[in-house]
């Protein structure tokens, strides 16, 4: 009975946590050694409004198609349908300001 209460209790912790690995979302706009991502389904916020991530992108960071095709900072485009993955957990809130974190790799999904 108390691994049952444990295992719903961590289940329950993790459930109400904002933290993810990654975000999966459209392109925006790409800037400068960067790209916002849409990750309002991350976002835990009554509002209707859309979010976005800033992605930074260093020269450590991965960028392939689902084929692992590696690919440039240059060949991604907007409404580009994209996966991020972080090195550690992320956790998103509902600030005043954009929210940015360090890619680790991103998979090109759907151009």
């Amino acid at each position: 009975m108390k691994k049952l209460i444990f295992i719903f209790s961590i289940i329950f912790i993790t459930a109400c946590s904002n933290e993810s690995h990654s975000i999966y979302g459209e392109i925006s706009s790409i800037e400068e050694g960067s790209i916002n991502v849409g990750c309002s389904d991350l976002v835990s916020s009554k509002d209707d409004i859309g979010y976005s991530c800033t992605i930074k992108i260093t020269n450590e960071t991965l960028i392939k198609t689902q084929a692992g095709e590696v690919l440039t900072f240059d060949e991604l485009n907007i409404n580009n349908i994209v996966s991020v993955y972080f090195e550690e957990p992320i956790s998103l809130s509902t600030g005043t300001e954009r929210p940015t974190f360090e890619a680790k790799e991103i998979t090109v999904i759907e151009n």
